[in-house]
């Protein structure tokens, strides 16, 4: 187990140091503690015990007789025999059988390999996702404050007729208009708690407000509408929230109530190497190419190891006779025990049984070629697909930051014209919304930038 731990150690602190300690942490976490990973290393662990077994010679053969009645012999009368043999594959049979075994544990070790790369993956981009739901569930917050803001507005604009410029101070409060009432305006004349108005009550107001009255409480109907769905919205992302933890608690194998901690903010990062180095890192290091490699080696060393199964084998041994003197037999040996060596040599004469071994292995041989080739054509066009992904996420992520920025100029601007008195407030809820569309897509932005450098690293083995 020791073992274990050091190889997937080494692993995470050379192979990710583009990320934030606290995702290292959580790999580092999830490759000691992921069942499906360590799985896999047992495995492993389990193919490497093959090698001394098929590397050994076989058991020798040890018999033991004994004659109920003695047999008569020259030398006496025979008691008891024993024998001992021992038989020796042909030559290089062994070195064979060791060289398949060592290959086939090489192939288990890439599948290890390969599921702690797709395991990395996994729980980077499980943290990613719950970094975009924390990044989404701000800023529907503070784009709530907002709309809670605009709502004042609204509301004083409709209690002074829509032409009160003296309410643009309020843009800077954050104000539940709903449940708070701002100071009376000097239009209305009150000084009394104010409700926010009701549908029922839109035709007596609208009348006392004049025509700019009606106007006004669409816009706080409007926004009242508007602070509902993100509220709602909210509550969503916090659902989902849950189910991502669960997610990602699973792949450490921890409670799945646990917290998740993450890092502020997450920042875009960069290819892991050299562009122009990535596909032949791909095809130099991925574990999958490695295993099926390494198959293929196995399947030929396996064609070669039952092709000498079809030489014979050949056997060393000794048989021992003890006797018993005979009364009356004048040869001087009578009674002296007997010592027999003795060679053996198999025969494999029905020669199908092994040419069809050696089809079996070469055919399965030439079966891994050709999935090795398609798993490399599949791994450049995951590996386009990812490259794309990345220069697209680049490409939105400078955009969205631009618009971003426009956005909230142009929203500042309109903002100011709707409290000085202005009829923008349709343009001023719709470019908020704009603007946190922005936000998010350049959030979005940046976290499928990381994903796609978490998969080219998991195409190069990492």
């Amino acid at each position: 187990m020791n073992m274990y731990i050091m190889i997937l150690f080494v692993s995470v602190m050379l192979a990710h140091p583009a990320y934030g300690q606290k995702l290292e942490g959580y790999l580092a976490l999830a490759a000691e503690q992921n069942p499906g990973l360590k799985s896999t290393f047992f495995a492993y662990q389990s193919s490497l015990q093959r090698i001394p077994q098929v590397g050994a010679l076989p058991d020798p053969q040890f018999s033991l007789g004994y004659f109920l009645r003695p047999m008569e012999q020259m030398m006496g009368n025979q008691v008891a025999q024993i024998s001992l043999m021992q038989m020796f594959p042909w030559f290089g049979t062994l070195d064979a059988a060791k060289d398949e075994a060592s290959l086939m544990a090489k192939t288990k070790f890439n599948a290890f390999r390969d599921a702690k790369s797709s395991l990395f993956y996994e729980v980077k981009t499980t943290w990613y996702a719950l970094y975009l739901i924390e990044v989404e569930h701000r800023i529907m917050g503070e784009n709530l404050q907002i709309m809670q803001t605009l709502e004042t507005l609204a509301i004083n604009r409709f209690k002074s007729g829509g032409t009160d410029g003296s309410v643009s101070s309020t843009t800077g409060s954050s104000m539940n208009a709903r449940t708070k009432t701002p100071a009376s305006s000097g239009g209305m004349g009150m000084n009394t708690p104010t409700q926010v108005p009701k549908m029922g009550q839109s035709n007596s107001m609208a009348s006392t407000m004049g025509g700019q009255g009606n106007g006004s409480l669409v816009d706080v109907l409007r926004i009242q509408m508007l602070i509902h769905e993100l509220e709602n919205k909210q509550h969503l992302l916090s659902d989902t929230r849950q189910t991502r933890v669960a997610q990602f608690n699973k792949l450490l194998n921890r409670p799945l109530e646990t917290e998740v901690i993450l890092s502020d903010p997450l920042p875009a990062v960069s290819l892991p190497v050299l562009l122009a180095q990535i596909p032949d890192s791909i095809l130099e290091n991925n574990a999958m190419l490695k295993m099926l490699e390494a198959e293929e080696e196995a399947f030929l060393a396996q064609a070669k190891m039952n092709r000498k199964m079809g030489f014979p084998m050949i056997g060393f041994g000794a048989q021992y006779g003890i006797l018993k003197p005979r009364a009356g037999n004048e040869n001087p040996m009578n009674g002296r025990d007997m010592w027999m060596p003795m060679i053996s040599v198999s025969l494999p004469i029905w020669r199908n049984k092994y040419r069809a071994s050696v089809k079996e292995a070469e055919l399965n041989r030439a079966a891994v070629t050709e999935e090795r080739r398609d798993t490399q054509n599949a791994l450049m066009v995951s590996y386009e697909e990812a490259l794309k992904n990345f220069r697209d996420a680049e490409r939105r992520g400078a955009l969205y930051e631009k618009q971003t920025m426009l956005a909230q100029q142009a929203l500042n601007i309109l903002t100011a014209s709707y409290g000085a008195g202005g009829n923008e407030f349709e343009d001023v809820l719709q470019m908020q919304l704009k603007l946190l569309d922005y936000r998010l897509d350049q959030m979005n932005a940046v976290v499928d930038q990381n994903v796609s450098v978490a998969m080219l690293a998991r195409l190069m083995g990492r």
